[in-house]
């Protein structure tokens, strides 16, 4: 497990809790809230806010056409996932028929068995390597999710009293918010766990299907390995609205067990659809590609770094200390503590981990990548 009381980013809840990302005006728990946006025609998307807990929710999306609907993406607790079947039928009268799980982590589909209940019939797609994932990993994860969470709220409320991390530093006055809603929310966040009901898709494609809908169409993608290898795209011509996953994260990717020399092709095939409209796994939407390039510059600069290190004979830690695109955690993260936070221990250290697995030929399998 990677870092210091850290529940796995293929976990139930994906809690970095030294990266929490910063949401100040937080008043509810993750399992209670989303933004329910209209995108465009026809289009909506649960937004999942940003929060300071580093417990996660992916964003959820609704397409309607003429004949019937695709979900993009179900989330991870089931009492949110109710919540917006309920919004979803108010959204429209037409048959929900499809489901697509855009990767295999967790906070992206163990909302699947309430929207197959919510909506009979319904067919859930991902690739195979997805539909495989979540049939292998999902019970195991499920299985002792809550004893973790459980673990890892106690952990924290002894560093509190302490007043010390793990190394012997003081906790930053800063992070005591955000270290106490973390311990409050993986407490309040494991009656969902208990009931919880791990649904793999019943179709895996390989590259691409089209999904009709009436009067328009989604093309659902593979486009190559990047956050996973299972990453499904879905592209919505008719508004140049590109569905992500966790191939696209803002304002910081997540890294865990990532392809970092293959995931800039797959955003320049992403940036090449030219949308106007990108749904991220997580964040708000956004408007144009120009965060993609940025993430693509830095993947291609990240990885040529790592290789060079490799080269001079430097080791992981080693080319941890010496390796900080600080130039791009200034354009992403800014002055904002908690995103410098989320820039090193969410993206550069597990995306240095895993460049420098892949430059010395020891790419280890994903679901072991943070063990």
């Amino acid at each position: 497990m990677r870092g210091q009381h850290v529940t796995t980013r293929h976990g139930a809840i994906a809690a970095f809790l030294l990266v929490a990302i910063v949401c100040r005006a937080q008043e509810k728990f993750v399992n209670e809230q989303y933004d329910l946006q209209k995108v465009a025609d026809g289009v909506y998307s649960f937004i999942a806010p940003e929060q300071e807990s580093g417990v996660v929710q992916a964003n959820c999306s609704v397409i309607i056409g003429e004949e019937a609907v695709l979900l993009v993406d179900s989330g991870q607790f089931p009492s949110l996932a109710e919540r917006m079947a309920a919004d979803i039928k108010k959204l429209t009268n037409k048959p929900v028929r499809y489901l697509v799980n855009t990767h295999w982590h967790f906070d992206h589909n163990w909302g699947n068995a309430v929207f197959r209940d919510a909506f009979p019939g319904l067919v859930i797609i991902s690739t195979e390597f997805t539909r495989e994932m979540v049939a292998s990993e999902g019970p195991k994860t499920l299985a002792k999710q809550a004893g973790i969470n459980s673990q890892q709220a106690a952990d924290l409320r002894k560093m509190l009293d302490a007043g010390k991390l793990p190394d012997g530093r003081t906790i930053p006055s800063e992070l005591h918010r955000s270290f106490r809603l973390s311990a409050d929310t993986l407490e309040h966040i494991n009656p969902d766990l208990a009931r919880t009901v791990n649904l793999p898709a019943s179709i895996g494609f390989e590259k691409e299907l089209t999904i009709h809908l009436g009067k328009r169409e989604a093309k659902v993608m593979w486009l190559g390995r990047a956050n996973t290898a299972g990453d499904a795209v879905t592209w919505v011509p008719d508004v140049k609205l590109l569905l992500t996953g966790d191939a696209v994260v803002y304002p910081t990717p997540f890294a865990f067990g990532s392809y970092m020399s293959e995931w800039p092709d797959v955003l320049d095939k992403m940036i090449a659809l030219n949308a106007e409209l990108v749904i991220p796994g997580h964040g708000p939407v956004l408007h144009d590609s120009s965060y993609l390039k940025t993430l693509a510059e830095m993947f291609r600069v990240l990885y040529s770094e790592v290789k060079q290190a490799v080269a001079q004979g430097m080791s992981l830690k080693d080319a941890q200390k010496k390796i900080a695109l600080d130039e791009f955690r200034e354009k992403l993260a800014g002055a904002d503590a908690f995103r410098k936070m989320a820039f090193h221990s969410a993206f550069l250290e597990p995306a240095i981990d895993r460049a420098y697995q892949e430059a010395t030929g020891k790419l280890k399998p994903e679901s072991e990548d943070d063990q």
